[in-house]
């Protein structure tokens, strides 16, 4: 893809990225689907030998024509933003793809189980035809999975192992449960799809059985991704000038001023500073199962209008938020709330606030009332919601090396800020709800150490 034929430096940055993405989101299509891009809804992710070659050459040639590139093409300060993403992009692909594989360390992957569930909630061009041509591969698609997992099982991680049984087993459920969904019946008439979803939903319960028998004896690989392509994620995805010490050193003493706080805090809601005995005492406060969306409802709501009367932010034109059950096959992923963008060109701009309904008691006291408040903050109002909509909207926002390559220091991060606006500002207001504030603020940096150990 050289861009020399191309008139101006320019034009030639804009080609070469267009051309990229083109080729890319074959290899791609549930990305494709996540971002609106027609086209793409009825494929699923290639992982042949032949594919996998042609997505590695790919890159190669897109470094190749980022580095002959012109470097007036990169005078604009949004084009050179672009061209960094997709130069990180591209090559930290290209370094995963070569050191590890994929194909023979991730089951969770070969699972079509998203890939069919994203075509019931965006917008997408044909969905009678993309939704019949995805359902229609899945029992192929996986037969094809075994050979390549079988190849070098050691290397398979127990623990993604355990995500890919926990997925497979209700992605059976959830699939044989599709023929009665209201986007489904719309376009088949009932029972015409069955047997192709009870065909899918067997291959998934069986590969569910084959990675249990077959590869669950032998997993015994490492996740972990190594010094250097965890140091090239920090400085090529997220655009961190640090390395993987100093990222450690910054996770310690986060956590050591935090327990400091936090100790404090307690001490001001308790007079014996009992951590503990003060979260039970948060944690008693609860809706009933039942009412659990409905309460997540009403405080998202409260949320936005308190943003509005408060004229903390600007408040996009049209959009909408659904509080909706985590679907089945992700629970095990999304233990209690978690927050899905709508695609950039949605009119709608429709996301979704996904709730997790707690197994048991313990799992309910986690959507204790205040701090319930806080994940409606963080997940939708001004967090999450309003930082996705507003960045749709947003010209620059369609960049595609932007919509592929997001990065999480940056949209946690606005969310990290919005929870404490929030409480500075009146809306989290409980003496309790400092006290989460911190708890929160401890865990992560907690996993700031795990990451890196």
């Amino acid at each position: 893809m050289p861009p020399s034929a191309v008139a101006t430096p320019a034009a030639a940055l804009d080609a070469l990225i267009a051309e990229y993405y083109r080729v890319w989101f074959r290899f791609h299509p549930e990305t494709a689907v996540d971002l609106g891009v027609p086209g793409y809804a009825g494929l699923l992710r290639p992982y042949d030998d032949d594919d996998v070659g042609a997505l590695a050459a790919l890159h190669e040639k897109v470094l190749a024509g980022l580095e002959a590139l012109d470097p007036a093409a990169l005078d604009d300060p949004d084009r050179a933003i672009d061209a960094r993403l997709l130069a990180g992009q591209a090559l930290i692909e290209h370094h995963e793809l070569l050191e590890r594989d994929w194909r023979r360390r991730d089951p969770q992957r070969y699972l079509p189980v998203n890939a069919i569930h994203q075509l019931t909630i965006l917008p997408v061009d044909d969905f009678a035809a993309a939704f019949a041509a995805r359902v229609g591969q899945v029992p192929v698609y996986l037969r094809g999975a075994r050979a390549h997992l079988l190849d070098m099982p050691e290397l398979v991680p127990p623990v993604w192992l355990e995500s890919a049984l926990a997925s497979a087993a209700a992605g059976a459920d959830y699939l044989r449960g599709l023929d009665r969904h209201p986007r489904v019946l719309r376009h088949f008439p009932r029972g015409q799809i069955h047997e192709a979803l009870e065909r899918a939903a067997r291959a998934v319960q069986d590969y569910g059985h084959f990675l249990e028998a077959e590869i669950g004896p032998r997993a015994q690989g490492e996740f972990a991704c190594g010094r250097e392509q965890f140091e090239r994620l920090l400085a090529r995805r997220h655009g961190l000038s640090i390395d993987a010490d100093r990222l450690h050193a910054f996770g310690v003493r986060l956590f050591d001023q935090t327990r400091r706080e936090l100790e404090a805090v307690a001490r001001e809601l308790r007079t014996d500073g009992d951590q503990q005995a003060l979260w039970r005492q948060i944690c008693a406060e609860h809706a009933e199962p039942a009412a659990l969306l409905d309460d997540y409802r009403r405080q998202m709501r409260a949320a936005r209008a308190f943003v509005a009367e408060r004229d903390l932010v600007t408040l996009p034109a049209r959009e909408r938020l659904d509080v909706v059950e985590t679907p089945p096959f992700l629970r095990h992923q999304i233990p209690f709330a978690a927050y899905m963008p709508p695609t950039p060109d949605d009119p709608e701009q429709q996301g979704y606030y996904y709730v997790t309904p707690p197994v048991d008691a313990a799992a309910l006291s986690e959507h204790n009332h205040p701090g319930l408040m806080h994940t409606c903050v963080h997940e939708a109002w001004p967090g999450h919601h309003l930082q996705f909509v507003t960045a749709n909207l947003s010209p620059a926002g369609r960049s595609l090396p932007r919509l592929v390559n997001t990065s999480a220091t940056l949209y946690e991060g606005w969310a990290l800020y919005c929870e404490q606006l929030m409480q500075e500002q009146g809306f989290l207001e409980r003496p309790e709800q400092r006290f989460i504030l911190l708890r929160d603020r401890l865990w992560r940096a907690l996993r700031v150490q795990l990451d890196v150990e």
